[in-house]
C-alpha cells in the first residue's frame, strides 16, 4: 500500500474544495482591505509557487519573510512549503545583527520583506552572504525599493499544482529569541506541522472553554493576531483554514485599530501575549466598541508568558473570554491549552476560577509532558513540588541546526528540556512558576516571580510588573519589582509592600519573598516577541541592592 504522505499540500487542498467560498480578509489600519477566499488564495498560491521556482527557488531552499500579518504572508505560509522550499518566518523585533546572523546562519536563498522594512534590509543586504532573491511586498502603498514586486511576481506564474513531497521534508524553520546567547535554529516537517494543525484543530473545535458552539451552525471568525513570525503564528492560520472559519489579518498591530476590527468583523476568536491583551484593554478607542465586545464574547488565547490574574479579569469584565496556551519555538508551538473537562465543575469562588483559568493547563492530544526533578524523575502531582516540565511529540524540533551540543542538552534522557519551572497539580494540570533563567534563588530557596508579579499586578494603581532577582551579597540572590502605574495614579513603594503583606498573612506567600525594593518606571523593556525583557531590567539594576 502506498503511504499516503502527510503534508500541508493535502490540508490545503482540502480547504480549497470543501471551504474554497470562505473568505480571507486582510483589513490593515492604513486601509488597503482586500477580500479574498480560500479557493482564490489557493490559485495564487500556485502562481507564487510556480513564480518562485522561476527565480531559482527549489526543493529545499529557503524563503524568508520580514512581513506584518498580511494577506501576502498567509500565502507565504502555503506556497513556500507546498513547492517544496523551506519557509522562514524573521522576527522584525530582533536587532539587525543578529538578523544577519540568522540569515546567514540558515543560509536563506531568498528575502520578501514588506516596505516598512526596505530602509533595514538596504542596510542588511551588503551582509546577507546567501540572499540571491530578494521580493519586496508594497501593500498597495507604491513600491520602496526597485526590487521587484509581489504582485508582479504572482502574474508572472502559472497556477500549476504542487509536487508531490515527502511528509518528511522539512517545511519551515525558526529563530529562538536569543535571550541567552546567539539565537538557536529549529526546524519542523510537514508530517509534524501537519499533526499540530490537526490536533489543534480538534482541540480548539471540540475542547470545552475553546469550542464555539455556535461555530457549528454559522460561519465564525478568527482574527490573526499573534505575529506570524513568531512560531508559525501559535499554527493558526493553517488550523483555522482546516476548520473552515473565516480569518482576518489586521496588518501591524494598531491596539485600537483591533477593537474596531473584533467589533465591526464580528471577532469570535483571537489570540496573542499577555502584553498585547493589556494594550487592547487600555486602548483609547476601547470606550467605542466595548458593548459590541460584550455581546460577541470573543476568546482571547494568552501564550508566551503567564497569564496574571488580575489581567484576566479586566478582560472578562471588558467582554474578552480569556484562556491559556503553552508552547515554545522549538515545539511548533501548543503543547497544553486552559480547557476544562466536560464532567468538572467550574469553582464558585471566584478567585479559585481564576486560578484554574489561569493555570497553563491540560497536554493537547499526541504530546507526552512531565514535570520532573533533576533525575528525570517526576515529581508528586501535589501542586507543591517544582519540577521542570519535559515533553515529547510529533512537533518538537529534533535537534536545533548546526548545534549539536545545545541538541543534546535539550534532549537528555530522551525527553525535551523546556526550561520552564512548574508544579503539577493533582488533576494532571500544571502551571508554570517560572522560567529556570528567571527563577529567583534566596538563600538556596525558589522565589517565583511570576507569582509575585500576580499579586502586585492587583494593586489598583499596577499597570505591568516585572519582578527579577538581583545579586545579593548575603542570599545570593533577592526579589526587586520593577512597576509601571496606570495613566493618572500613584503610589509609593511603601503601598506595594504593604498590599503584598495581605498576602503574607492570608498565607500565600512566605514573608521572605517581600522585594527588597520597588522600583517605579514608565515603561518596560520588551522582546521581539511583546514579552517583558528580564535580561534588559536584570542587567539594568543589577547594582540596585548594593
Amino acid at each position: 500500500m502506498e503511504k499516503y504522505q502527510l503534508t500541508l499540500n493535502n490540508i490545503w487542498k482540502y480547504v480549497k474544495e470543501v471551504f474554497g467560498d470562505v473568505e480571507v480578509a486582510y483589513l490593515p489600519p492604513h486601509g488597503n482591505n482586500i477580500r479574498s477566499t480560500y479557493g482564490r488564495e489557493y490559485e495564487r498560491t500556485l502562481r507564487l509557487a510556480d513564480s518562485l521556482r522561476q527565480l531559482g527557488i527549489g526543493p529545499g531552499d529557503k524563503v524568508a519573510t520580514m512581513d506584518w500579518n498580511t494577506i501576502w504572508h498567509f500565502e507565504l505560509y502555503w506556497a513556500v512549503p507546498g513547492m517544496g522550499a523551506v519557509l522562514h518566518p524573521l522576527n522584525v523585533r530582533l536587532a539587525p545583527e543578529d538578523l544577519v546572523y540568522i540569515v546567514n546562519h540558515a543560509q536563506d536563498k531568498a528575502l520578501i520583506y514588506h516596505r516598512d522594512f526596505a530602509p533595514l534590509v538596504e542596510k542588511l543586504k551588503p551582509h546577507l552572504k546567501s540572499v540571491k532573491v530578494y521580493i519586496q511586498i508594497s501593500d498597495g502603498q507604491g513600491a520602496a525599493t526597485r526590487d521587484p514586486e509581489i504582485e508582479d511576481v504572482i502574474r508572472q506564474g502559472e497556477p500549476k499544482p504542487f509536487p508531490e513531497i515527502s511528509e518528511d521534508s522539512v517545511a519551515t524553520i525558526g529563530y529562538t529569541s536569543g535571550t541567552t546567547g546567539r539565537p538557536k535554529g529549529a526546524y519542523f516537517t510537514h508530517r509534524a506541522l501537519t499533526l499540530h494543525t490537526l490536533v489543534s484543530a480538534v482541540a480548539f473545535a471540540g475542547y470545552r472553554g475553546f469550542a464555539r458552539p455556535e461555530c457549528a451552525e454559522h460561519l465564525c471568525t478568527f482574527l490573526q493576531l499573534v505575529p506570524m513570525f513568531h512560531v508559525h503564528g501559535w499554527g493558526t492560520p493553517w488550523t483555522f483554514a482546516l476548520l473552515g472559519w473565516r480569518q482576518v489579518y489586521p496588518g501591524r498591530f494598531d491596539p485600537n485599530h483591533v477593537v474596531k476590527l473584533i467589533a465591526e468583523e464580528k471577532v469570535k476568536s483571537l489570540a496573542g501575549v499577555p502584553t498585547m491583551l493589556y494594550m487592547l484593554l487600555t486602548a483609547p478607542d476601547l470606550h467605542k466598541y466595548i458593548e459590541k465586545i460584550r455581546e460577541i464574547r470573543p476568546i482571547f488565547t494568552v501564550g508566551g508568558a503567564a497569564l496574571p490574574k488580575e489581567l484576566a479579569r479586566k478582560a472578562s469584565e471588558a467582554g474578552f473570554i480569556p484562556r491559556v496556551g503553552y508552547g515554545m519555538t522549538e515545539t511548533a508551538p501548543i503543547l497544553t491549552l486552559g480547557f476544562f473537562r466536560h464532567t468538572e465543575e467550574m469553582p464558585r469562588d471566584l478567585d479559585e476560577y481564576y486560578s484554574l483559568l489561569t493555570a497553563t493547563g491540560l497536554p493537547i492530544p499526541l504530546v507526552d509532558l512531565m514535570v520532573v526533578d533533576e533525575n528525570l524523575n517526576p515529581v508528586p502531582r501535589d501542586g507543591k513540588s517544582i519540577g521542570e516540565i519535559v515533553v515529547r511529540a510529533p512537533w518538537v524540533t529534533p535537534e536545533y541546526l548546526g548545534d549539536l551540543e545545545k541538541t543534546k542538552e535539550a534532549w537528555r534522557g530522551g525527553w525535551f528540556h523546556t526550561g520552564d519551572v512548574a508544579v503539577w497539580l493533582p488533576d494532571g494540570r500544571v502551571r508554570i512558576v517560572d522560567r529556570a533563567k528567571d527563577v529567583i534563588k534566596s538563600g538556596g530557596e525558589w522565589i517565583s516571580s511570576l507569582q509575585l508579579e500576580d499579586l502586585i499586578s492587583t494593586h489598583p494603581a499596577v499597570a505591568q510588573v516585572a519582578v527579577i532577582g538581583v545579586p545579593h551579597e548575603k542570599w545570593g540572590e533577592r526579589p526587586v519589582a520593577v512597576v509601571v502605574l496606570k495613566p493618572g495614579a500613584t503610589a509609593t513603594e511603601q503601598d506595594i509592600i504593604k498590599h503584598l503583606e495581605k498576602f503574607v498573612e492570608a498565607g500565600k506567600i512566605p514573608k521572605w519573598w517581600l522585594p527588597d525594593k520597588i522600583i517605579f518606571t514608565n515603561q518596560l523593556p520588551l522582546t521581539g516577541t511583546g514579552k517583558i525583557d528580564k535580561k534588559i531590567l536584570k542587567e539594568q539594576y543589577k547594582d540596585v541592592l548594593r
